[in-house]
């Protein structure tokens, strides 16, 4: 299994840049009128994706579970000349800050890692303000040939997109799109493995917003 504490410092390989800039040009062409809005990314990393995106929303919160990961987020926000303050170590599964609320919720290859998707997707959906966009960046089911490194690994090989959909309109989500977008490959022990990632798009529309489109 991955130790993401000890990986922090060595994590941003020339290969994860490169994906990572397409992550983030995919998911910029899900925001609109974005110098209003505010997002999260959870699940950050060491900001990879949502350090390209800063410049594309009002204000974007930088969450993950690392405390080690989000050393580096911050390392990078002070080359920025930004401040820390938007960089937290926070585990929604275990609780939900108070009072969060934002426009735009984004995650990339994070909730793979994450076995009660379920409960996840509706946090998300708790702290999104009416109309706001959660989306979803990761893996379509594999064999389990990306996380061939890790024998121990125990999140998700993936996910169908038929059951993420099934998912984020169980928990509220209206409007959902999905879409395969990137196919990679991945080489471990000479062995060289395919995947491909899918966005998902799903939209908060709470009732009385419906009532009154109806």
């Amino acid at each position: 299994m991955e130790n993401f504490n000890l990986m922090a410092k060595n994590f941003d390989t020339n290969k994860r840049f490169k994906r990572a800039k397409l992550i983030a040009e995919e998911i910029r062409q899900h925001i609109s009128d974005g110098h209003t809005m505010s997002a999260l990314e959870y699940g950050c990393g060491t900001g990879l994706v949502g350090i390209q995106l800063i410049n594309d929303v009002s204000s974007l919160l930088f969450v993950d579970s690392s405390f080690a990961m989000i050393e580096q987020v911050k390392h990078k926000l002070l080359d920025l000349g930004k401040s820390t303050d938007c960089a937290i170590c926070h585990d929604f599964m275990v609780s939900v800050p108070q009072n969060l609320m934002v426009d735009y919720v984004f995650s990339s290859l994070a909730l793979h890692h994450i076995k009660d998707i379920k409960t996840i997707f509706s946090c998300f959906y708790e702290i999104l303000n009416d109309e706001g966009h959660f989306l979803m960046v990761d893996i379509d089911t594999d064999n389990g040939s990306f996380h061939a490194k890790y024998p121990d690994f125990d999140g998700h090989h993936g996910f169908e997109q038929s059951n993420i959909v099934s998912l984020a309109t169980g928990v509220g989500f209206k409007k959902i799109d999905i879409k395969t977008f990137y196919h990679g490959h991945k080489t471990v022990d000479g062995k060289t493995s395919q995947y491909s990632l899918f966005i998902l798009d799903a939209v908060k529309i709470d009732k009385a917003h419906m009532f009154k489109l109806t």
